[in-house]
């Protein structure tokens, strides 16, 4: 009853900002993203009836208690589902900052679920870990998957679940993850989401505009079209954030040197640099670039002080291994 799983984390193009049910992790409008390859997780589980209670520890350290209670809240999803009872110890590592809005827990409940899935004894499809994988943290859903993916939303919780639109070696694109900040939150998106339904006078207008969004950039990616892509995931990411800080209270993820990239990459634009950029919800920025421009504009990042960068190809979806961190 022991399993290892990897998975990557994934960057949105068009986001999700509040949820229909809160318990099921229903979002409000469908989204769509890229599995990218350099961000990823590695999580080992095992079952035994000689484990008292369940144990988390990750990257290297005991969990504290708000994190492995989300983990054991997700395992006794998976016993219930699985029809077992046993405890359950587990073991993660990523490989890039947790909890600063580089989708750490994308990677980290795709691969948990994956993991705990296969050592409960169980054999589902990708489509099954989807909907389980939701319940944990809503965009590892996608992380199920490789390449091009939508995660729709659905009234009900069989209907919520990530489809491939187009696989890793699809459309060659670049994104590049600048840490601006590797400090997490200062409110977790669980917490945020539900204010934002409640007190956001623009939170209706961003919904409304999403299915266009989304329409154009599906067209986008089935067609390689780089730009429409780009800059739609730049306008969508934009109008995100200005849902969160017209918040009350007011949402404000991004930090001065945030602010000073995006300026920084709109002079690089206009300059004839070929780039544009996203902003999750968190202060780190994400650039989407060709292979071919990948030199310069690292060059630039360095020049400019932002030297702390993950480069990322499109990535595959979660898979089980053999190598097992314990």
């Amino acid at each position: 009853m022991k399993a290892t799983s990897t998975a990557n984390s994934n960057t949105a193009f068009i986001k999700y900002w509040g949820k229909y049910d809160e318990k099921l992790i229903l979002p409000m409008n469908n989204n769509l993203s890229l599995t990218i390859d350099s961000q990823n997780t590695i999580t080992t589980v095992e079952f035994s009836r000689d484990f008292p209670s369940d144990e988390v520890f990750m990257n290297k350290e005991k969990a504290g208690e708000k994190e492995a209670g989300k983990v054991s809240r997700h395992l006794d999803l998976i016993r219930g589902v699985a029809g077992i009872t046993e405890k359950a110890k587990v073991v993660t590592e990523n490989n890039f900052p947790t909890g600063a809005g580089l989708a750490s827990s994308a990677s980290g409940f795709a691969a948990l679920t994956v993991a705990a899935c296969a050592a409960a004894g169980m054999e589902l499809d990708k489509k099954q870990l989807s909907i389980i994988s939701r319940q944990g943290s809503g965009s590892s859903c996608r992380s199920i998957y490789g390449g091009y993916v939508e995660w729709l939303s659905g009234k009900r919780s069989e209907d919520s679940y990530a489809v491939q639109i187009a696989d890793e070696r699809h459309f060659d694109i670049r994104d590049i993850a600048v840490v601006v900040s590797t400090g997490e939150r200062p409110m977790s998106t669980r917490e945020a989401m539900p204010l934002s339904i409640k007190t956001s006078p623009i939170y209706n207008t961003r919904i409304g505009l999403v299915p266009s969004m989304l329409e154009k950039v599906r067209k986008a990616i089935l067609e390689r079209d780089f730009h429409t892509l780009g800059k739609t995931a730049e306008s969508d990411a934009i109008l995100m954030h200005a849902v969160m800080m017209t918040t009350e209270p007011h949402l404000f993820y991004w930090e001065p040197r945030t602010l000073e990239l995006i300026k920084r990459m709109i002079k690089w634009r206009d300059g004839g640099l070929d780039l544009y950029f996203t902003v999750d919800t968190g202060p780190n920025v994400h650039i989407f670039s060709l292979p071919e421009n990948v030199n310069e504009i690292t060059t630039r990042l360095k020049e400019s002080g932002f030297g702390d960068f993950f480069v990322s190809k499109p990535g595959g979806g979660a898979e089980l291994v053999n190598r097992h961190l314990f």
